[in-house]
């Protein structure tokens, strides 16, 4: 039996009056006791005149009080037993109503012996199962209709947006209901199931209809529900299916929210409390890259591990995933003082944090690096330090040689003097086909590390990732739209048609750390990030997920490329080829390299403090 909650019951307005008054109280367990003895009673009455087939005079009046205590008795103990009165009439559900089946049975299987054994009673056996067909029939209705009453009248008080979609039907669906039925104290209400299984919709769990994504997701069927919020429950459902229900529910107003993973469930149970607005990163539309660490096979433990850059966004979690992986001693280097004392605080919790060291460090240093690398004798080394943004580094070209360049030049001088294991860079899609200084300074440094791969007599393994903007970093788009709208907006996009490829900073850690395991020396491992995304629409889905309207509560203005901007953003530069991996996400781009002595001649010209290094970089296209 399914309740379509948007159809309120007609009620005389006194006694409405009384039910509202009332409809946030709950009765005793005793009261519904109470109530289905007096339903035994009406019903075993009723079922006397059926039995008689409505003639007052053929009704067996005698003994009648002896027989309606006995069934009372009967019905009492089979109560007891299956404790059919326990529970919240208003939350009536199958739980209940099996409770009230196996009671009814339970009381048939005591009396129909009593109706042998007491013959001076006149017990009629047919009239027993007429009573009990009547009695379930009549309390099942009942808790059903009080259920329909109830969340009628608090559809009516409810504020705007009460009402609450379910994607998924299943049995984290059901959990999830349960969850928001149990905690939410009536201020919400379940209006219905969506599924795509055509089987189940057309059909209810606990008196919820199953409804298809097309009928739900209407302007007319929100309106009319007071809908607020849409809730997917599905464990495996495809990224793109999440990101497509998601945008449909965002643009219709509601609010998505999603139940985690089985696993983080508390005691194996799920609450209200637990399910979380859904995330940008979801938004994206494609699955995310998963590596194992298990695959890493103790590239790690037990290694002194050197990170510098490590209080950015990308060095601070590859400084998280590695200390999950036991190494000897991690270095953790960077020259901004008070992020580097925040991310010590952090690993301070740590159980391992005795292996863990904080240096304050220029990468520019050379005598400074090079006594890192003497104390401590690093076996692998992720360089991620580096200058990121374009228009500042537009500005300032000289920090971008010194940094990116020479910074770069110097951690691989080092590592490959004393011959680290392994040394990854971290480079970025900017450096394809660049037309910024910061895009060619990334291109340069990708050189100097495949320069010191092919030196002769190298005993490490040089190799580069290069992968596309990090949704939340520091300083990157998403930051930067909330700050915008906690100050009441505008938006800024610099182009409306603009767009880029994201991806997720445990996603791009995990690339790093993939990369230093499986490569071999002068790798530049690329990866496939799906579809890019127009930071347009992200502005879009960003409002959306604050609960504003774009352009009602909050504006997006264009302001024009910045110098050095592309509209688009590329993996692979011109002539350039992949071939792929065993991870089936990560391939390995064929790049074009400089000579060694062209990138030697580059190193000559960038120590003139100049321009001239951007003369070896032929993608370079600052005109575009």
């Amino acid at each position: 039996m399914s309740t379509q909650p948007s159809q309120s019951i007609a009620l005389p307005k006194t006694l409405y009056k009384f039910f509202s008054r009332y409809s946030d109280r709950f009765l005793s367990r005793w009261t519904v006791l109470g109530l289905d003895i007096v339903l035994v009673w009406m019903t075993y009455f009723m079922a006397q005149l059926i039995s008689a087939n409505f003639q007052w005079v053929s009704v067996r009046w005698a003994h009648l009080p002896q027989r309606a205590g006995l069934l009372t008795l009967s019905y009492l103990i089979a109560f007891f037993i299956h404790k059919s009165y326990v529970g919240v009439v208003r939350l009536s559900g199958s739980k209940d109503f099996q409770r009230l089946f196996l009671s009814t049975l339970t009381a048939l299987v005591l009396i129909i012996p009593a109706a042998y054994l007491l013959t001076l009673y006149q017990f009629s056996r047919v009239t027993l199962l007429v009573q009990s067909m009547l009695f379930l029939i009549t309390s099942v209705g009942g808790r059903l209709a009080v259920r329909s009453l109830f969340l009628s009248l608090q559809l009516r008080k409810s504020s705007k947006g009460s009402g609450i979609l379910i994607v998924g039907a299943g049995s984290m669906g059901r959990a999830a209901a349960n969850a928001i039925k149990q905690e939410s104290r009536q201020i919400e209400t379940i209006i219905g199931f969506i599924d795509d299984n055509k089987s189940k919709t057309g059909k209810s769990v606990n008196g919820i209809p199953i409804l298809t994504l097309e009928k739900a997701l209407q302007k007319d069927f929100i309106e009319k529900n007071n809908l607020g919020k849409l809730v997917i429950a599905i464990k495996n459902i495809p990224a793109s299916r999440l990101k497509e229900i998601s945008n449909i529910a965002i643009e219709l107003g509601l609010q998505v929210k999603r139940v985690p993973p089985i696993s983080n469930w508390v005691n194996g149970e799920l609450t209200a409390k637990q399910i979380r607005p859904i995330s940008l990163e979801e938004l994206l539309g494609r699955d995310p890259i998963q590596l194992s660490y298990e695959t890493l096979n103790g590239f790690i433990k037990g290694k002194t591990v050197l990170v510098t850059g490590a209080a950015g966004s990308i060095g601070s979690e590859l400084v998280r995933q590695v200390m999950k992986q036991d190494p000897k001693l991690l270095i953790a280097l960077d020259q901004a003082e008070t992020p580097t004392y925040q991310l010590d605080q952090e690993i301070r919790t740590y159980p391992n944090y005795s292996h863990f060291k904080t240096i304050i460090a220029d990468v520019t240093d050379e005598y400074r690096m090079a006594y890192v690398f003497d104390q401590f004798g690093p076996q692998v080394v992720f360089h991620a330090a580096a200058y990121k943004h374009v228009p500042l580094m537009e500005e300032n070209p000289g920090e971008a040689l010194k940094t990116n360049i020479h910074g770069t030049r110097i951690a691989a001088k080092l590592a490959y003097e004393s011959k680290v294991e392994s040394f990854v860079m971290v480079s970025t899609d900017k450096a394809v086909n660049p037309t910024n200084i910061m895009g060619a300074s990334k291109r340069a440094a990708e050189h100097v590390v495949s320069y010191y791969n092919r030196q002769p007599g190298n005993q490490t393994r040089f190799v580069t990732t290069r992968f596309g903007n990090v949704l939340g970093s520091n300083g990157s788009v998403i930051p930067l739209f909330k700050k915008q709208i906690e100050e009441g907006g505008p938006l800024t996009v610099t182009h409306r048609d603009i767009t880029r490829y994201f991806m997720t900073i445990p996603e791009a850690v995990r690339l790093v750390l993939e990369a230093g395991h499986m490569g071999q020396g002068g790798e530049l491992y690329v990866f496939d990030m799906g579809n890019p995304v127009k930071i347009y629409d992200l502005a879009l889905n960003v409002i959306r997920l604050s609960g504003l309207e774009p352009g009602r509560d909050i504006q997006i203005i264009e302001t024009g490329l910045r110098p050095g901007e592309k509209l688009f953003e590329e993996l692979l530069a011109d002539g350039e080829t992949t071939k792929a991996t065993h991870h089936p996400k990560i391939f390995i781009a064929n790049a074009q390299n400089l000579s060694i002595e062209q990138i030697e001649g580059m190193i000559d010209d960038s120590n003139e403090d100049s321009t001239k290094w951007l003369n070896h970089i032929e993608e370079y296209q600052p005109d575009i």
